[in-house]
């Protein structure tokens, strides 16, 4: 993404830590927030150079404004209901003092990721029916860029609407 090293990011939902990890792996600071304490385990016994924190994301209010330079979050938000999306993407925005990252499917995919999605019982269709455009612009973002980057994934770079 050719992003400058001195931006800080946090990463929602970081689970085992990965996106976390990549960022890091470029020169950002990095902290990742995740309700599971059984992921944030493993993540800080694979990552140790990253700040891992047990937070649940509805407390994401309590979050400073302008809190960090990017917030970043990846293959989370089609596991969410419609409103915590919002909410999700609302904070992200305020958090953020220049952009929100977001990776997560741009489309239908595959029927095995149909078929992992059924099984986890999520919003994953829901998701994929909706257009990413417009539910960023209900939660006050717009988006920069857009990198797909494989049949089913995408990459939005988003900024605070204006």
């Amino acid at each position: 993404l050719n992003l400058p090293t001195e931006n800080s990011v946090l990463d929602l939902a970081t689970g085992s830590g990965i996106l976390a990890a990549a960022f890091s792996e470029r020169g950002h600071r990095v902290s990742g927030f995740d309700f599971s304490q059984k992921m944030l385990t493993r993540a800080q016994t694979k990552f140790p150079q990253i700040d891992f924190k047990l937070f649940d994301l509805n407390d994401l209010h309590s979050v400073n404004d302008d809190f960090v330079d990017i917030v970043s979050m990846g293959y989370f938000l089609h596991g969410a209901s419609a409103d915590f999306r919002k909410f999700v993407l609302q904070q992200a925005a305020r958090i953020s003092r220049k952009q929100v990252i977001i990776f997560d499917y741009c489309c239908s995919g595959n029927w095995l990721i149909h078929f992992i999605e059924w099984i986890e019982g999520s919003y994953f269709n829901e998701f994929v029916r909706l257009g990413r455009a417009s539910e960023f612009a209900e939660a006050g973002l717009q988006i920069e860029q857009e990198l797909n980057f494989s049949d089913y994934g995408s990459c939005w770079i988003c900024s605070r609407s204006k």
